[in-house]
């Protein structure tokens, strides 16, 4: 009996070791680095911090932050296909009125010319997202609740609140007027979910998210996730042949992890070799699909951060992508360093890129950050220091994703 009463008391021990282990802060982290963020944390108690910078404009942002939203899909003038402005919906991004019809239609495409009067609801879920993930940070590094609390506030319009929540589907996404009411490739529109759900698991450990609030929020994600991976327009973005599909395995990877379901995040991260490093990266490390287009090193560069994004994940639950190369030869690295050698040799770049270089090539400068650690690689290091480090020490990037450490 005391044997038996014994093995109860070590069996519930361990039961509630493992409870309190799944509601730490950065447990079920899609791409922020929770032992990371303490560091930083600590190291910024002294003032000449390397992520003081960052840490600054971070608060500043903050602050800016307080004062906007709430945001709401149902902040609009149109009504979706569906009937209701809880549905999501945008346009094409590059899709125009077609000067020579009476009425516009059907929209004419115009790769990497953006129409403004696309977005109709991109821009509050832009806020949204911003908002959530700065101020939600901004709890963390300065303790005020003040940004927890606002935050919380957010959450709740988008994801909870009935009059104004987001209903858990895209089917209305980058619709093209005259043609089509959404597309899969729309999808690509709410990636920036990838940073929601890590602001929203750290700020779980707040007190400002009630257990109520978090059945919700992980109520809705649950139905997005089945929308996700089921949906014509789901599985569409699923099997697309460029980044919108790498994009993909971002998006929903995260909210997986987000959701406890890593033997998905397993599954899916495996399949990234054969699925998309294989047809998408060449030999040279060049993305042929992406040098097609009219921004073919800003989409280049943007693709490669999908694989770093989704490769970061895939090593959260012990998926390797970085070792991985493919029969012809191609890697991520080789993605990596086919871009690398244009950083401050634009004249030398063979294609396309109406938007200018310095924001691409900015973003490159992140992704090698993390490569230096990733590969253990002094040279991507000295990269990083002598072009990069100064213009972006200000990222909000730098306090939650490792590099090398600065001491």
């Amino acid at each position: 009996m005391i044997i038996k009463k014994s093995l109860f008391f070590i069996i519930l021990l361990i039961e509630l070791s493992a409870g309190c282990k799944s509601n730490l802060p950065g447990v079920h982290f899609a791409g922020w680095d929770y032992d990371h963020m303490k560091n930083v944390k600590s190291d910024l108690k002294n003032s000449s911090s390397f992520y003081m910078p960052a840490f600054n404009k971070l608060v500043s942002d903050a602050e800016a932050a307080m004062n906007k939203g709430p945001f709401s899909v149902t902040y609009k003038s149109v009504v979706p296909p569906g009937g209701t402005k809880n549905d999501y919906m945008s346009y094409g991004p590059y899709w125009w009125p077609d000067s020579t019809k009476p009425n516009g239609l059907p929209y004419k495409r115009h790769d990497g010319i953006r129409n403004p009067q696309s977005g109709i609801d991109h821009e509050q879920l832009s806020n949204l997202i911003n908002s959530t993930r700065t101020l939600s940070l901004a709890w963390f590094f300065t303790g005020d609740k003040k940004y927890a609390k606002k935050a919380v506030q957010l959450l709740r319009v988008w994801f909870i609140e009935p009059e104004t929540k987001m209903n858990p589907h895209m089917e209305y996404a980058q619709g093209i007027p005259g043609i089509t009411n959404g597309r899969g490739i729309g999808i690509i529109d709410v990636r920036g979910f990838y940073t929601v759900v890590d602001a929203i698991s750290l700020l779980e450990s707040s007190g400002e998210i009630t257990d109520n609030d978090m059945s919700e929020i992980k109520k809705w994600f649950a139905d997005f996730f089945t929308w996700l991976t089921t949906s014509k327009n789901g599985i569409d973005e699923d099997n697309y042949k460029n980044n919108h599909s790498v994009a993909y395995d971002v998006l929903v990877t995260g909210i997986a992890r987000f959701l406890g379901n890593d033997d998905y995040v397993r599954k899916k991260i495996s399949e990234v070799p054969s699925r998309r490093i294989n047809p998408m990266i060449k030999s040279d490390g060049s993305q042929s699909e992406e040098l097609i287009r009219t921004n073919a090193y800003g989409y280049s560069v943007s693709n490669l951060r999908n694989f770093f994004d989704a490769g970061e994940t895939g090593l959260k639950v012990g998926v390797d992508i970085f070792s991985y190369v493919s029969p012809e030869g191609g890697s991520v690295r080789k993605a990596l360093d086919f871009l690398i050698q244009y950083v401050g040799n634009e004249q030398e770049w063979k294609w396309q890129q109406i938007g200018g270089f310095t924001g691409p090539e900015n973003n490159l400068g992140l992704i090698i950050r993390r490569a230096a650690r990733i590969y253990n690689d002094q040279i991507y290091q000295k990269l990083w220091e002598e072009k990069f480090s100064e213009k972006l020490k200000t990222d909000w990037n730098l306090l939650v994703v490792p590099g090398f450490e600065y001491k």
